[in-house]
């Protein structure tokens, strides 16, 4: 029986992100060894842990619907019917090595118990006396059953529980771990969790999503026309895009780590709907065909022109992992005719992905986003992909702008603030400068000096704002910010 699990499973049993949960231990000095959690240690930090009932799966389905929009898919939670058989006889496995393992620890102690009574037979008190409580504590050790260890086996069992409808899927080697629900493919489990996979078409005709299996089975989810060499297939490869994990796996991928990793893309997209944000703007909603999604980090932008030639660098204001669906705010003023050339159905071009405004991915500190105007749409990118990675300890976002309190990104804002424990969410008025931002934040931010900072705005907004912090002699290091700039 295992005695430690990844941050990735320890948080999903604790049912906290993983970013709160390295905070925990850090508070009672409670160490990882190479990346893993002791169950003893995890129950120190989590008392409280409800073993008996699991509601991860609920909060992960009330995250997903609210946070990626619930955009049509139709994926089941759970696993096909062959899945979840090859799922069971793991579990049948492992639960059948764990008694095998318990019953030669009984055995031993009963062996050791009959030859520790022999031995007291011996003439030396001294070592009569030691043999003695020796065989106590081992007949002690048999009849009775430790609490604590009880509460890590019914741990360890819920883990395997859960690893029948959610598979690990661990990268090699960046050693990133992420799990995969119901009948999604691997690549879209790593999208899901906001890995930068590589990939072309996502539909199993150009290869680029291949990985090695090193351990673990797969099954095909999806016909696919790219033919993988004799070679390749002996040695484990497969593409991600067309199978599930079977059983938890081991692979072999390689990873975006920087803007730089991803290749320059245009793609013809067609307008799905126009959602009107207010009098003033909306979002628009394209999809890329299924042969070509768009590879980006959430923040970036692109450049989108029409059919008669009218062109706008714009924020995607959507996460990448719906790469497939993607969003964008338009202002009448601005993009009239962008707008009047974008209604459902119309075809539309898209080049990029630009720009460098990133989310630190492997950071746990609290993270504030603080967007003004049509900083909106690059910071609900990042918001949605900082929510799909749950790596910070706690996220807050502040808004300033004149999208009004009951449209579709106001209630998105509150939903994220009511499904998630470790969000907040703030709407300051129109008007407010930088100093009354910096006001709200101090107020509402527990230490302001342990967080991490992305402001999206106007230009002139943030080089007022880069005065107010001098101003007040906060690092403006910690400070990412990208300026949005109205293009002609």
């Amino acid at each position: 029986m295992p005695d430690s699990l990844s941050v990735s499973r320890a948080a999903r049993l604790a049912n906290v992100s993983r970013g709160d949960l390295q905070a925990r231990l850090k508070d009672l000095d409670l160490e990882m060894f190479e990346g893993k959690i002791a169950l003893a240690d995890l129950l120190k930090a989590y008392p409280d842990i409800d073993i008996e009932t699991d509601p991860i799966l609920e909060r992960l389905a009330t995250i997903r619907q609210e946070a990626f929009s619930n955009r049509g898919r139709k994926d089941s939670k759970l696993p096909d019917a062959e899945v979840l058989m090859a799922r069971l006889h793991d579990f049948q496995a492992t639960l059948t090595r764990t008694k095998a393992e318990l019953n030669n620890a009984q055995l031993l102690m009963h062996e050791l118990s009959g030859e520790l009574g022999a031995a007291l037979e011996a003439d030396d008190q001294t070592l009569r006396n030691l043999i003695g409580d020796l065989q106590r504590r081992l007949q002690r050790a048999a009849q009775e059953s430790s609490p604590a260890n009880d509460r890590e086996a019914a741990l360890f069992a819920k883990d395997a529980l859960l690893s029948l409808i959610n598979a690990s899927v661990k990268l090699q080697p960046s050693g990133h771990e992420f799990f995969v629900a119901g009948q999604d493919s691997v690549l879209e489990g790593a999208l899901k969790a906001g890995l930068h996979l590589d990939y072309g078409c996502a539909s199993g005709n150009c290869g680029q999503c291949k990985v090695r299996v090193l351990s673990g089975r797969v099954k095909q989810v999806r016909d696919y026309d790219y033919v993988l060499t004799p070679r390749e297939q002996d040695t484990g490869y497969v593409l991600a895009c067309s199978h599930t994990p079977m059983t938890d796996l081991l692979i072999e991928a390689h990873e975006a780590d920087k803007p730089g990793d991803l290749p320059h893309q245009e793609i013809r997209v067609r307008v799905r709907s126009q959602i009107p944000l207010g009098d003033d703007a909306l979002l628009l909603q394209v999809q890329t065909p299924r042969s070509n999604t768009l590879r980006f980090m959430a923040g970036q932008y692109v450049r989108m022109t029409s059919d008669s030639g009218t062109s706008r660098e714009l924020a995607v204001a959507s996460c990448p992992c719906d790469a497939r669906n993607l969003q964008f705010l338009l202002r009448r003023d601005r993009c009239a005719a962008l707008i009047e050339e974008s209604q459902t159905d119309a075809v539309l071009t898209i080049e990029g992905p630009y720009g460098d405004f990133l989310l630190h991915e492997e950071s746990i500190s609290p993270a504030v986003f603080l967007s003004v105007g049509d900083g909106i749409a690059p910071i609900k990118s990042v918001v949605e992909h900082a929510i799909a990675i749950d790596n910070a300890e706690m996220t807050h976002l502040f808004r300033i702008d004149d999208i009004p309190v009951g449209s579709h990104l106001g209630n998105l804002c509150r939903a994220w603030n009511d499904a998630l424990d470790n969000f907040t969410y703030t709407r300051l008025p129109e008007a407010a400068t930088p100093e009354q931002a910096l006001d709200a934040i101090e107020e509402r931010v527990v230490d302001i000096h342990a967080c991490e900072y992305y402001l999206a705005g106007p230009e002139e907004w943030i080089g007022r704002m880069r005065s107010a912090l001098r101003a007040r002699g906060l690092d403006q290091d910690k400070w990412q910010m990208a300026a949005i700039i109205h293009n002609p």
